[in-house]
């Protein structure tokens, strides 16, 4: 078995793994890749071609549609599987995907998870003093604050930062510090969600049930005109 995934799954993942006897491979493609869908759908593609070189028939994927950054991605001569979500929230939460849009409060949700905090760009938000000075050396006080502010302008579409934190982690004081302190420098409130293991449990268990498609050579994930997520022939 071998998975393509997000970096953001990879502390659920590792986990899970940790207690199977005969682990996947996992090849881990960077968090924020969703932010520019084009080179999203280049790489994960790009993966796929890499393992069906080697032989692979069956390719797991450990991603939603993600703004339709995987609408494209086939295989040639492989079949995927992949959760039949929108993005990576219900996977994280065990949730459905109505369950997930129900607790993202009117889409007014900044999601934190593990994965998120270790590889996501948390670090821009909470660098946020550091670059002002720097700015502020290079342009002046308000040009500083000017960029900024333009920087920031995208929290703005939200009023609350989420953590989805399964039980058990060894490291929970400091994820729960650093999400709250995520939270407080982008000036949101904070709340928890537990999460649920059991979504990414069945897609290293092979995503057999109806919480998966499997997508057959030639084919790629997309929206069909009700919005639902189906496969579908890739034209030339």
């Amino acid at each position: 078995m071998h998975l393509i995934a997000c970096e953001v799954f990879r502390p659920e993942l590792e986990r899970l793994t940790r207690a199977m006897r005969n682990a996947p491979e996992v090849t881990y493609l960077e968090q924020g890749l969703h932010d520019t869908p084009d080179e999203l759908r280049r790489r994960v593609q790009q993966a796929v071609d890499a393992l069906e070189a080697k032989g692979e028939t069956v390719i797991f994927l450990a991603y939603g549609l993600c703004g339709r950054g995987l609408t494209g991605v086939t295989g040639h001569t492989a079949t995927l599987i992949l959760p039949r979500v929108h993005d990576c929230i219900p996977v994280l939460l065990g949730a459905t995907q109505e369950q997930a849009n129900e607790s993202s409060l009117g889409g007014g949700t900044y999601w934190l998870s593990p994965g998120w905090l270790r590889y996501s760009q948390t670090s821009f938000i909470q660098n946020r003093e550091k670059r002002f000075k720097e700015y502020e050396e290079r342009f002046g006080t308000d040009s500083a604050a000017y960029l900024i502010e333009l920087e920031g302008s995208w929290l703005r579409n939200y009023t609350n930062a989420c953590l989805i934190l399964w039980e058990g982690w060894e490291d929970e004081r400091e994820l729960v510090r650093t999400a709250k302190a995520v939270a407080d420098d982008a000036g949101l409130g904070y709340r928890e969600l537990p999460g649920d293991p059991n979504f990414i449990q069945a897609l290293l268990d092979g995503g057999k049930d109806g919480r998966f498609m499997r997508i057959a050579p030639g084919f790629t994930p997309d929206l069909d005109g009700n919005g639902t997520i189906t496969a579908v022939r890739v034209t030339s």
